[in-house]
């Protein structure tokens, strides 16, 4: 807990019992679920400019009323390692704001959502996804926070792997440019093909880990690329329900389907690259040396916001990715509900901060009272 913020007095005064927790106080008031990316972290850590410690400052104040959260991610972390200086201190700072709260990996939500799906797919139920909160956060997110948080740190590891991992990801992107400029695909056929590249990568990894196991090598189990597991869900629920040849038939006929289609984070990345490739059409990134300093951070951008958007009340992304989100093919604040923020628009942002602090309603205030000792002096209730 930090800050003194004054509290409006409650008119109400509770008698509150031994079973009223902050967990259940949490239930009552939902907090608003803040998105913060790496571009933001690192330029409130590095603390030269007066605009990013008052921003963090009215966060922080937000944090304190239980009336924000600001989980962190696996992306978070992956990005956190390729920080060259202080990356320890950085994710150390990521995870105290986050106090204790933080998404599930991207890849367990790319994963529900899936195999959410699919079982739509397979009781031809409505192809429109059902989102659950629960995809993608543990309900203790809107729990009011301990005095105390314990962050699990992870130190750095395999370091230069990843950074030479990354330096091949922006290089290919960059030297694919030129294709997307000449093509002459419209922004549709875009769609189809990133979902189609989408079902591809996953087919392929179960694929190769199968056949891996098949002639003994019991390895993958260990080093096969995690998505493999995402497939081997779905063969696992075909088999559960005594549907033969599933993996051959049913499953590449359910990646095909609108049921895949809607799914959220493949929705979400095939709309964003779908987006970016028109806009390289359009004469965007021609300089490939601009371009490459431009992009380096482009696909944690996309994987942030196509794991993690939709389950967010607000996203700060640095400028243009904000712009990318905010564009009319994305769609985000009307598709998904999710206010887009960016450094070019502080004064919204701030606009916004007020706004979750000016909707504390009395029984809230009251319920500060009672929780927290620092609130108790100025009225809160008891």
């Amino acid at each position: 807990m930090s800050g003194d913020a004054a509290i409006p007095a409650s008119p109400v005064y509770r008698l509150r019992t031994m079973r009223v927790t902050k967990e259940s106080l949490g239930i009552q008031t939902r907090k608003r679920i803040l998105y913060l990316d790496q571009h933001f972290f690192s330029l409130v850590y590095k603390g030269k400019d007066s605009q990013w410690v008052t921003a963090m400052q009215r966060i922080t104040e937000l944090l304190d009323l239980q009336l924000v959260a600001v989980p962190y991610s696996s992306t978070h972390e992956a990005e956190t390692d390729l920080y060259i200086e202080r990356r320890d201190d950085l994710l150390n700072f990521i995870q105290r704001v986050a106090r204790g709260h933080h998404f599930l990996p991207y890849y367990r939500v790319e994963g529900t959502q899936i195999l959410k799906a699919f079982q739509a797919y397979l009781a031809e139920s409505p192809a429109t996804y059902m989102k659950e909160e629960s995809d993608a956060l543990p309900s203790s997110v809107h729990g009011w926070d301990d005095d105390y948080s314990i962050s699990v740190f992870r130190a750095a590891s395999g370091v230069d792997r990843k950074r030479e991992f990354k330096r091949q990801a922006v290089e290919e992107l960059v030297n694919t440019l030129t294709n997307w400029a000449a093509s002459k695909n419209t922004l549709e056929e875009d769609m189809a093909l990133e979902l189609t590249d989408s079902a591809r990568i996953l087919m392929e990894s179960y694929a190769k880990k199968a056949e891996r196991l098949r002639s003994g090598d019991f390895s993958a189990l260990i080093d096969s690329p995690i998505i493999a597991s995402i497939v081997e869900n779905l063969v696992h629920v075909l088999s559960a329900k005594e549907i033969q040849g599933g993996d051959e038939l049913i499953i590449p006929s359910f990646f095909a389907s609108a049921h895949f289609a809607e799914v959220p984070s493949m929705q979400l990345s095939a709309r964003l690259f779908s987006t970016f490739k028109k806009r390289v059409r359009e004469g965007a990134h021609r300089n490939s040396e601009k371009a490459r300093k431009k992009l380096s951070g482009f696909l944690f951008d996309v994987q942030h916001a196509a794991t993690y958007l939709p389950y967010c009340d607000a996203f700060f992304a640095d400028n243009a990715m904000a712009d990318l989100l905010n564009d009319p093919h994305v769609n985000v604040e009307q598709d998904f509900g999710c206010e887009i923020f960016s450094a070019s628009k502080m004064s919204k942002f701030f606009s916004w901060l007020e706004k979750v602090r000016s909707s504390m309603t009395a029984d809230h205030a009251d319920g500060l009272g009672w929780a927290y000792a620092k609130y108790r002096s100025k009225g809160a209730g008891n």
